[in-house]
């Protein structure tokens, strides 16, 4: 059952992944020519500023998998029941603070953006904090029951779910944007969304399941633990804060809504690389949290799990950013308009040292297994409060560019050398290892780099029909090569186990 789950959560990632990449390159143009690009960035600014209220979960959202996985390896199951009721409680809790919050933000617009913003964007940006800081305390409850269901690894069941909510998303944003009801509708539709995956996610761990919450007195010492290993998975989320949320905040109390826009373009390929890369990540999680739990001390192990997660996520993430480099540009300008051709150097400004983490993030669910995330989240913090400073002070001489520069920096310091340098001497995985496959795989994308460049000199692709065939060849050639010269045999298995399992249930029932 668990293989099964592991395999078909993974292959529905990935469908998902197919779908979410797909959908936005029909959806965003037509988001973005409705909004336009002032709304668009009042949007996106809004969306950033709520983001803090996600600093109230703590950090409990690791933590609830990490106690759940730990209690099922070891069969206690009335602690996993207790863990459930625990942060239902907390969550609860929260969820009343985040509407508290979302009303003090409200007030504080005023004093806040009138630099930036007109009256109007201001009045509007009250209204979209409001409505979105209620969508965030919807959020957190029904963020314990997916966190349950992931832990019991129905990696089947969500990832049904999250394709619902990719499909649904944009659908009701198109129809409500289509009725006039701008930035505002779209607000709503998150709303709406909440609404419905709130009794579905209940109801799956209620009588599927079969987990029934209890309500306990715990005692002081487990709170204690508990709050120790949650309070650097809390500082990790206000690092997250402080790189994506807070570039677009400053730009917007200092600039204005259009350049926000523009910085949110460029940054939306980040979270393609980021689902991409969390989408073999995210079902291997629960097994590497028992893999810490029954063996912990076997770094080998670990290493090879790293290794090969590694590989396979840069596999995809070297298509999307070589792709991006050689062709992002036109793409950019005839997908978004002219005036997003910005959006290009600042998608690829904070793209490429990103693919470091992202290929990394297996070794952040080992350190945070081995509850030794303390160092990375001080780290982390660090680094990010000084591109928060420095993106203040060089925004208003470089703009967007500026504050992606200032990320870029902080990336490859924090998240590049000297996290790798941890998990080498500290978590004692093989970094050198995993860097040398990195670096056989790489030839490969650099070439077709290099190509693309030196055909653009003699073809133009601007223009849709030139742009999707040199796509398509890029990525046939890509897939050719890597299949040929960089994928070893368990990364061929994962492309033909499912297809021949899938000609083989063909074929008996053509019989």
């Amino acid at each position: 059952m668990k293989v099964n789950q592991l395999r078909v959560g993974t292959l529905l990632s990935y469908v998902n992944l197919a779908i979410g990449s797909i959908i936005p390159m029909i959806y965003t143009p037509i988001m973005l020519r409705i909004l336009g690009q002032a709304e668009y960035g009042l949007y996106s600014l809004s969306n950033s500023i709520v983001g803090y209220l996600s600093l109230l979960n703590f950090g409990f959202g690791s933590t609830i998998i990490r106690y759940i996985c730990k209690y099922r390896a070891e069969g206690k199951k009335e602690q996993v029941r207790s863990i459930f009721g625990l942060f239902l409680i907390i969550y609860g809790i929260v969820s009343v603070l985040v509407i508290i919050g979302g009303f003090i933000l409200m007030l504080c617009t005023d004093s806040c953006f009138s630099k930036g913003l007109t009256q109007q964007e201001v009045d509007k940006l009250k209204i979209l904090i409001v409505m979105m800081a209620f969508n965030t305390a919807i959020a957190f409850p029904i963020s314990v029951f997916s966190s349950i269901i992931t832990a019991y690894e129905r990696f089947i069941f969500r990832r049904v779910i999250d394709i619902f909510s990719t499909v649904l998303a944009p659908v009701a944003n198109i129809i409500l944007l289509y009725c006039g009801f701008g930035s505002i509708g779209m607000t709503f539709s998150g709303l709406l969304l909440n609404f419905i995956a709130c009794p579905v996610n209940i109801y799956y761990c209620f009588k599927v399941l079969k987990i029934i919450p209890k309500f306990v007195r715990f005692e002081s010492v487990f709170i204690k633990e508990l709050l120790v290993f949650s309070v650097y998975m809390f500082i990790g989320t206000l690092v997250d804060m402080l790189f994506w949320t807070t570039d677009k905040v400053i730009l917007g109390a200092l600039v204005g809504t259009a350049v926000v826009a523009i910085y949110n373009v460029g940054s939306t390929f980040n979270n393609i690389l980021m689902q991409l890369s969390q989408a073999v990540s995210g079902v291997i999680g629960p097994k590497i949290n028992s893999m810490v739990t029954l063996d912990g001390e076997n770094t080998q192990a670990l290493s090879e799990v790293f290794i090969r997660v590694g590989r396979l996520q840069y596999l995809l993430l070297a298509l999307v950013v070589s792709g991006f480099i050689a062709l992002g540009h036109p793409f950019l300008i005839m997908w978004a308009g002219e005036n997003y051709g910005e959006s290009y150097y600042i998608a690829l400004v904070t793209m490429i040292p990103l693919v470091i983490p992202y290929i990394q993030n297996t070794g952040l669910t080992i350190v945070i297994a081995q509850n030794k995330h303390k160092f990375r989240s001080l780290v982390y913090l660090a680094i990010a409060i000084l591109n928060a400073v420095s993106t203040y002070f060089i925004v208003p001489y470089l703009g967007g560019i500026g504050a992606a520069l200032c990320s870029c920096v902080s990336y490859i310091l924090g998240q590049g050398i000297i996290m790798n340098i941890y998990y080498y001497k500290v978590t004692k995985i093989n970094i050198p290892l995993f860097w040398k496959n990195i670096l056989c795989m790489s030839w490969i994308p650099t070439l077709l780099c290099v190509m693309t460049f030196i055909v653009s000199n003699f073809v133009n692709f601007y223009s849709w029909s030139v742009f999707l065939f040199t796509a398509l060849i890029y990525v046939v050639l890509y897939s050719v090569g890597s299949w040929f010269f960089s994928m070893n045999d368990y990364e061929k298995d994962v492309i033909r186990v499912p297809i021949n399992n899938l000609l083989n249930k063909l074929k008996k029932r053509k019989a």
